[in-house]
C-alpha cells in the first residue's frame, strides 16, 4: 500500500531545494542570491554528517528495513537521496554561474588563478605569505605511515612529479579560520574578488619550493564524516554526559560519507 506519509529525508531535500529556489530568483538581490547558495551548501553538509549518516548505517545493516510510516526501504532511501542530492549539486552550480555573471555585470569580478592579471600579483604574493602561508598545514603522504584527518575539513590534494618521473603526493588544509573570499585592488573600475584556495594554487611553487619538480597537479578536496547521534543506541549503565562525550570524541575518526573532488590544476616551473 502506498503510505500516506512523506519520507523526512527526501522532504527535508525538498526543503533545501526551496532555498535554492531564492537563490535562483532573479529578483532578489545578487548578494542575497549568493548568501542562499552558502545556505544550501552548509544545510546539505549538516544532512550528509546526520540525517544520511543514519540511513547508511541501516542500509549497511538492514538494507530491505522498512520504516512503518512511509514503508520506503533503507537501501531504497539511499539511492533517490544520493540521486536527488547529485541533481540538486548540479542545479547549484548552474545557479552560482549564474549569479557570477550577474555580479560581472555590476563589474564585480571573480577569478581564479589563471585569470591573475600584472597589477595584482605582488597583492597576492603578500596577502599569501603574510596571512595564508603561517595558517597552512601539509602533508607528505607515504605508504609507510597511516595518516589521520580527523576533522571535516578541505584539502588541496597535489600530484607532485619530480624531474626523476617519480611521483610524490601531498595534502594542503585549507584554512578555516580565513575568510574564502579574498577582495583585491579595483583596476578599471572593476571589483576584484578570489576564492582563498584559488590563491593557494597560485603559490603552489612556494609551498614546494623545496622539490626539484616538473610539474603539480592540485585538486579540491572536501570529507564529509558521520555525526550520527542515536540516543536509541546508549548505554544505559553509563551516564548521558559520558555518553554524549564518547559520541562528539568518535566523531573525529567516524566513516567517511561524502567525497567531494574538483578542478584541476597544473603548474609547471
Amino acid at each position: 500500500m502506498e503510505s500516506r506519509y512523506i519520507n523526512r529525508e527526501l522532504s527535508w531535500l525538498d526543503f533545501n531545494a526551496r532555498v535554492l529556489q531564492e537563490a535562483s530568483n532573479k529578483d532578489v538581490p545578487i548578494l542575497e542570491r549568493l548568501r542562499f547558495i552558502g545556505i544550501f551548501s552548509n544545510n546539505l553538509d549538516e544532512f550528509f554528517q546526520v540525517r544520511y549518516a543514519t540511513v547508511k548505517r541501516i542500509a549497511d545493516t538492514k538494507p530491505n528495513a522498512k520504516n512503518n510510516k512511509d514503508n520506503i526501504a533503507a537501501k531504497k532511501l539511499l539511492d533517490e537521496i544520493t540521486s536527488k542530492v547529485i541533481n540538486l549539486q548540479s542545479e547549484s552550480s548552474l545557479i552560482l554561474d549564474s549569479i557570477e555573471k550577474s555580479l560581472k555585470k555590476e563589474n564585480i569580478v571573480f577569478i581564479n588563478e589563471k585569470e591573475v592579471i600584472e597589477s595584482h600579483k605582488e597583492f597576492l604574493k603578500d596577502y599569501f605569505i603574510r596571512k595564508i602561508s603561517p595558517a597552512l598545514v601539509t602533508v607528505i603522504l607515504s605508504n609507510n605511515k597511516l595518516h589521520d584527518f580527523k576533522d571535516n575539513k578541505a584539502f588541496l590534494i597535489t600530484n607532485i612529479k619530480l624531474v626523476d618521473n617519480t611521483n610524490i603526493y601531498a595534502l594542503v588544509e585549507i584554512p578555516s579560520d580565513i575568510s574564502r573570499f579574498v577582495v583585491l585592488p579595483k583596476k578599471d573600475n572593476k571589483q576584484y574578488i578570489m576564492l582563498i584556495d584559488d590563491i593557494i594554487r597560485y603559490h603552489l611553487e612556494i609551498i614546494f619550493s623545496f622539490l626539484n619538480y616538473s610539474h603539480i597537479e592540485a585538486h579540491m578536496l572536501k570529507i564529509t564524516r558521520s555525526a550520527e547521534f542515536d540516543i536509541d543506541d546508549m548505554d544505559l549503565s553509563k551516564s548521558y554526559i559520558k555518553k554524549i562525550q564518547e559520541y562528539v570524541n568518535k566523531r573525529k575518526i567516524s566513516n567517511p560519507l561524502d567525497l567531494f573532488m574538483i578542478k584541476v590544476f597544473l603548474i609547471q616551473p
